[in-house]
């Protein structure tokens, strides 16, 4: 009588731990996936930050012996630092100069300008990161959601010719 007793125990336990397993390892999922998401959103917005103080002061880099412009030294820069979480060929980069009223142009999507000395800037990247958890990536539209980090700042009065 105790045996049988203690066979209905083990199989009312494995059918309590196959009824819980799924939501647990959902829950865990889901904090990777979320914990990878806002990892990949902190490091677009250093990239970006990064980017956009090189632009501000004139900046160039140099990079395998050549001297770039500073439009290609600002897309190097947010790409070199945000390669850590992301792949950097899979990021949209607009720098733009901003209206009077700090709103965006026509078509920024496209804008590559990184303006003149004195000039209000901005510098936006995006990335659209997928969800590795299919359960999670159903709450958004194609499994993704678009990441965007942005900055604006004033060029300081740097030199042309030396830029």
């Amino acid at each position: 009588m105790l045996l049988k007793r203690r066979n209905k125990q083990k199989g009312a336990t494995m059918v309590e731990f196959a009824l819980i397993l799924p939501l647990f390892l959902l829950f865990i999922f889901a904090i990777v996936d979320f914990g990878m998401y806002f990892f990949t959103q902190h490091t677009l917005q250093y990239a970006t930050r990064e980017g956009m103080r090189l632009a501000l002061v004139g900046g160039r880099i140099e990079r395998e012996d050549q001297l770039l412009d500073r439009m290609q030294s600002i897309r190097r820069t947010i790409k070199e630092q945000a390669s850590l979480a992301v792949n950097p060929d899979n990021l949209l980069i607009s720098v733009y100069e901003v209206g009077p009223d700090f709103s965006d142009p026509d078509g920024w999507e496209e804008l590559q300008n990184p303006g003149q000395p004195g000039s209000y800037m901005r510098v936006r990247t995006r990335y659209n990161f997928n969800f590795l958890t299919p359960v999670i990536g159903h709450f958004f539209s194609n499994n993704s959601i678009v990441i965007e980090a942005q900055a604006t700042y004033r060029n300081e009065f740097f030199d042309l010719d030396s830029t």
